[in-house]
């Protein structure tokens, strides 16, 4: 379809061309459609609202507090939010911009030298700039997706299902020590490893890979993908980074 007036396109309409539109991508029960030539459709299993949130969050804190800009992509709506029976804890269609451009998983092994450089310089500077973003009082208590109080939290840190809802930073301390101290019994941990104690909570996305980093054609760097991403223990996300250890495509 061509770019269509987005306040003119009913609920309905965006419902029935989630069935119908080319897909764009599928895994694990998540389906992104492309819609026209600027929009997409997300939905699924691993759509929430709380996704949403976070890039609403991220896209207004330059116009709030003057943060460096994140590139992500935009929000247009949310609809067709559920909460009953659904084992994340909610799913949604939310429609979004289509960010043009080559993943850096496809690209990396094109790129010069300088080009590479410049792209680990956004990324680091994205992470800061994230965690830089103030938080409300209430958001500083309450890690996990972002004002999403029923959706489990997920991504690297977590299992395959999720964990939580976290209801305190307290909570999410205790479901760490926990895996802590069975890790130590089975000796998968040292027992000199101290129980965690968690001080300021930051927005992370907790899925940065060369996958969900996409390189424009002016050769600024997307972060897209922010279906784990919530407020989660300042550091989480260069350790997971460190964790995972991703190798150049």
């Amino acid at each position: 379809m061509e770019d269509p007036d987005i306040p003119e396109v009913s609920d309905e309409v965006l419902t029935a061309l989630f069935d119908t539109a080319p897909v764009l991508h599928s895994y694990e029960g998540t389906r992104i459609v492309r819609l026209s030539r600027t929009l997409i459709l997300k939905g699924g299993t691993g759509a929430r609202p709380c996704e949403a949130n976070i890039l609403r969050l991220v896209a207004g804190a330059r116009e709030r507090e003057g943060s460096k800009t994140i590139p992500v992509p935009r929000v247009h709506r949310v609809l067709n939010v559920e909460t009953e029976n659904v084992f994340s804890g909610c799913k949604c269609l939310i429609l979004m911009d289509f960010v043009d451009g080559t993943s850096i998983e496809q690209c990396w092994g094109d790129l010069s030298q300088a080009a590479r450089v410049d792209v680990v310089s956004q990324v680091a500077s994205m992470i800061n700039a994230l965690r830089s973003i103030a938080l409300s009082q209430e958001q500083q208590q309450q890690p996990g997706p972002v004002d999403c109080k029923g959706c489990v939290a997920r991504g690297y840190w977590f299992t395959d299902i999720g964990a939580g809802p976290f209801n305190s930073k307290k909570h999410l301390e205790a479901w760490f020590n926990r895996r802590l101290e069975i890790s130590q019994k089975f000796h998968q941990a040292p027992e000199t490893v101290p129980p965690f104690h968690f001080d300021k909570l930051v927005l992370t996305h907790l899925d940065i890979s060369p996958r969900n980093l996409i390189l424009g054609p002016d050769g600024k760097v997307w972060l897209i993908d922010w279906g784990d991403a919530g407020i989660y223990p300042d550091g989480f996300e260069i350790a997971s980074l460190k964790a995972r250890r991703f190798e150049a495509p």
